[in-house]
């Protein structure tokens, strides 16, 4: 803990800095006010970001990707995690919307403890991801990364797929676990859907692919219809 308060703080993202730094207490308020300090103080801490805040940066300068709770990313807003090393310590990230979480770094990254990734309520036109390739390695240090989320199928039409998660496959002290078990994938007469792994050149990918299929009882209900006009047909 980095010494003062040490009960836990729900901390949101105010900019009021005008650097995009993480790690500047100059950016967040807790309570409508600053108090001097940012979301790593109490591994209670919680982290809200609001909707279309831009890139935020977990500073370079960190020695640490913090001890804290939650963070919540808002639509529209992107948490670039980067640091020259350090292990990410954070217990679960929501990715509202199309937010965006990112892992980059010119060293290497690891993964502290398991952590939720939560895509909430998705859809194929506006849904969050996790990138993690621009490092030149990835500690997995036998952590597992749980997917928790739903795909809204009311809006899906055709066929396509959705991609959550691009991570590098090169990871060590691993391998890195990813559980897929706590994403929702309702399925409807219309729309299948399905949620895969898959790894390619290199990449591992955390893809919903879908597809629209022709409804039996519209097909059917078209043939008795054909039957029936044929019937008539021979009467007269």
């Amino acid at each position: 803990m980095l010494g003062g308060i040490s009960q836990a703080a729900t901390y949101v993202w105010s900019g009021a800095a005008n650097n995009g730094i993480y790690g500047d207490s100059g950016n967040w308020t807790v309570n409508g006010a600053p108090n001097g300090y940012y979301p790593q103080n109490s591994k209670n801490d919680n982290a809200i970001i609001g909707q279309d805040a831009g890139t935020i940066t977990w500073s370079s300068n960190e020695t640490y990707f913090g001890d804290t709770n939650t963070i919540q990313i808002g639509s529209g807003s992107t948490l670039v995690c980067k640091s020259s090393i350090g292990d990410l310590n954070v217990n679960s990230i929501t990715l509202e919307g199309n937010a965006h979480l990112v892992f980059e770094s010119t060293n290497a990254l690891g993964l502290g403890r398991d952590f939720t990734l939560n895509f909430g309520m998705f859809t194929a036109s506006e849904h969050g991801s996790w990138t993690a390739t621009d490092i030149p390695s990835l500690w997995a240090n036998h952590q597992t990364v749980y997917f928790t989320g739903t795909l809204d199928m009311n809006s899906l039409i055709g066929s396509g797929t959705i991609e959550l998660a691009n991570i590098k496959s090169d990871q060590r002290d691993g391998p890195l676990t990813l559980d897929l078990s706590g994403l929702n994938i309702a399925s409807t007469s219309q729309i299948q859907a399905n949620v895969t792994q898959v790894t390619e050149n290199g990449i591992t990918k955390v893809i919903v692919n879908y597809e629209t299929v022709p409804e039996p009882t519209t097909f059917s209900l078209g043939i008795l219809g054909l039957g029936g006009l044929l019937l008539r047909r021979r009467r007269k």
